[in-house]
């Protein structure tokens, strides 16, 4: 600062010993004024220098920074992967049309219990796919003649290859009438619940077109696709919980099966999981949230997925001792809906900054205002 002042002083009198030769004159004021400029001069830079006096204050006097906190512990944790599906009955029947036809009659309802060979739908008998009158005409005539025949065999008025060509000619009419019939009567092929139909009185239909599902209600199954990552962690026997939007309790499933090759689509293995639905909390068609458990985390240090900030350079947290925050390097491990799994960076025991972390640097001084302890 000494030399700043003799600078500027040197300055002053260079300025005022040049103006009074520019106007071609010396008078004995010019010393009064080099000193007058001086003054000003230091009187600046007193100014300049308590300026940045009180700058450095300010900085030094930096408020501390109020954050909240968390004690983290060890703790167990599981790690569970939340995938979806659909229901399916564990028996269930989707019945197409295998003519075109018209729909005569619709003989159940949705949610309707059934037998197996129950008729769904009627179709007409008439239309010319069906063949039903044609074959039924051919059945009536061939039973007629086998019973006529049966008659003479018994009193030896016919031979028996007479006999057994009449029984023959009966049996092929009668197996082609029940096939024509079973187009027309469509039937179910399992006990069941109604859970879909697709057609209504009236609807004319198509070969392949859908016609109804009937499913299991007491026991469910479903079926989801787990990538190559997971699959070695999933294993028949597993116990699952499944639960719906619309359900008010979870379901406990047990994993049935497990693909041993990838499809080749999806590059996914297909894995079936059979549930007890003998309560009826669930319903076939419903779509569910399975909860797959993965693998069990023992003795390990879990935080808010928020006390954990991304850098440049990887992953820190902020973990504060004695009022002062200090940026600690931390590497993660698996999410766990919210929380995440520390694996190095941090011990049991250590406050750990949970909010107010993006406004910390190293080393600045915070206050707590909130405390938690306990299981993150």
């Amino acid at each position: 600062m000494k030399h700043v002042l003799i600078f500027l002083s040197w300055t002053a009198d260079v300025l005022v010993h040049r103006l009074h030769i520019r106007n071609g004159v010396m008078r004995r004021t010019g010393t009064s004024a080099a000193h007058g400029a001086r003054v000003v001069l230091l009187v600046l830079v007193v100014a300049i220098c308590s300026c940045g006096g009180d700058q450095d204050a300010v900085e030094k006097e930096r408020p501390a920074v109020a954050v909240k906190v968390a004690v983290v512990g060890l703790s167990d944790e599981e790690i569970v992967k939340t995938y979806t599906g659909t229901l399916e009955g564990e028996k269930q029947a989707v019945i197409h049309a295998k003519i075109a036809e018209a729909v005569e009659r619709v003989h159940v309802r949705e949610g309707e219990r059934i037998k197996a060979g129950q008729v769904l739908i009627s179709l007409d008998k008439s239309g010319p796919s069906s063949r039903y009158q044609e074959t039924l005409s051919l059945y009536r005539n061939a039973e007629k003649n086998y019973k006529k025949m049966e008659y003479l065999f018994g009193e030896g008025a016919v031979s028996e290859s007479q006999f057994d060509a009449a029984k023959t000619q009966y049996e092929v009419n009668k197996a082609g009438f029940e096939a024509a019939a079973q187009l027309v009567e469509v039937q179910s092929p399992i006990d069941g619940v109604v859970t879909s139909l697709k057609v209504s009185k009236g609807d004319f239909l198509g070969p392949g077109q859908e016609l109804a599902t009937v499913a299991t209600v007491d026991r469910l199954r479903v079926k989801l696709g787990v990538n190559a990552a997971d699959i070695g962690s999933v294993a028949p026997g597993t116990v699952v919980t499944v639960s719906s939007g619309g359900a008010t309790q979870t379901v406990e499933g047990i994993i049935q099966s497990v693909a041993r090759s990838a499809d080749p689509v999806t590059r996914t293995f297909q894995v079936e999981i059979v549930l007890d639905n003998s309560e009826g909390a669930l319903r076939p068609g419903v779509f569910v949230r399975i909860n797959v458990p993965l693998e069990q985390l023992t003795a390990v240090i879990v935080v808010p997925r928020q006390a954990v900030i991304a850098r440049r350079w990887g992953e820190a947290a902020f973990v504060v001792s004695n009022g002062i925050a200090h940026e600690r390097e931390v590497k993660i491990g698996a999410d766990l809906d919210g929380r995440i799994v520390v694996v190095s960076g941090l011990s049991s025991g250590d406050t750990v900054v949970t909010l107010g972390q993006d406004y910390l640097q190293d080393g600045v001084e915070v206050i707590i205002t909130d405390i938690f302890e306990g299981e993150q």
